[in-house]
């Protein structure tokens, strides 16, 4: 049976607020970013914005560009959308589009390129909210790798040769790969191959390790829209290192300070990002976690229920127990 309690609806609402937060954004960053590169789609940076001339590109997407809570520092940077800066605008910004863009920010603003019909406007107290919605879109995030790392495993990878496949085959609902050392498994592969999951809502790859560097002797062959779909979950890593490898497929990995030689394609969630590489469209779209079901427990259920809340507390959102039956 599966429990209906208030707190079970809250946690499966917070699961889907990362999951709307992931298909929204192409980049989500807890802290500063440092990049050279291209971002496609919409970026979010919890921290400062660093390092040399670069472009966020809307990639025909529409709304605010590019979200920052810190300082925009560094080279020019190019953009699509409009841009709200809760710090200083201490370098160039560029706006690209041919319709009049916004710049909001919280703190000073020098050397922009802010010319009519584009505005720059300062808001009392952007950067506070902006932290605050920084905060709370993690804690969510979390919650999500914490949920999507208990899942049931439904498939394993098979080696052909030395090709790692991974091929959910027929089949709907989520899939759940787990890889308990990646490095391992790639270190005498010379293809990743990845069938795209046609008929599944959603691919899970939870991937164990703390600190991860992938090694340069393989190929990925991963095939167009992967990010859509698939989510490499690295619940558990802090540093995590890609190399010079594209890499196909979106990324979820909260604690991780990430540093990318190559593209990703698909949405990417990291604590810090050091990027001599870009983020591709299409990014992840939006799968709900479906609510737990309705059933009313029995009597005698109701009071183990009441009892078990009261010593769980804010905890019970993370077991899954209060997700799945």
């Amino acid at each position: 049976m599966v429990l209906s309690a208030t707190g079970a609806q809250a946690g499966v609402t917070e699961l889907n607020a990362a999951l709307d937060a992931m298909s929204y954004y192409n980049l989500i960053v807890k802290g500063d970013v440092t990049t050279t590169s291209e971002v496609e789609g919409r970026g979010f940076v919890g921290g400062a914005l660093k390092g040399q001339a670069t472009q966020f590109n809307m990639d025909n997407l529409s709304g605010t560009g590019l979200t920052m809570v810190g300082n925009v520092e560094g080279g020019k940077k190019n953009t699509w959308g409009d841009i709200q800066v809760g710090g200083n605008v201490d370098s160039g910004v560029e706006f690209q589009s041919a319709g009049a863009q916004v710049l909001s920010y919280g703190g000073t603003l020098s050397n922009t390129n802010v010319n009519f019909p584009d505005t720059a406007v300062h808001v009392a107290g952007l950067g506070a909210t902006l932290a605050a919605e920084r905060d709370a879109m993690f804690a969510n995030l979390d919650e999500l790798s914490l949920y999507l790392r208990d899942l049931a495993v439904t498939d394993t990878t098979t080696l052909d040769s030395s090709n790692l496949k991974f091929d959910a085959g027929a089949g709907s609902g989520i899939a759940v790969f787990d890889i308990a050392d990646l490095e391992a498994e790639l270190g005498g592969t010379s293809d990743l191959k990845f069938v795209f999951p046609t008929d599944y809502d959603m691919v899970v790859i939870n991937v164990a390790g703390t600190n991860i560097s992938l090694p340069g002797g393989f190929n990925f062959n991963g095939p167009s829209n992967l990010g859509t779909k698939v989510i490499w979950n690295f619940y558990e890593a802090t540093t995590l290192d890609f190399g010079s490898k594209a890499w196909y497929g979106s990324v979820l990995a909260t604690h991780a300070q990430a540093t990318i030689g190559n593209f990703i394609e698909g949405s990417a969630v990291f604590a810090g990002l050091t990027a001599n590489g870009e983020i591709h469209t299409p990014g992840f779209t939006n799968y709900d976690i479906p609510p737990p079901s309705t059933v009313v427990p029995e009597p005698a259920t109701w009071a183990m229920m009441i009892l078990g809340f009261g010593a769980i507390g804010s905890s019970i959102r993370r077991r899954r127990a209060v997700l799945a039956a």
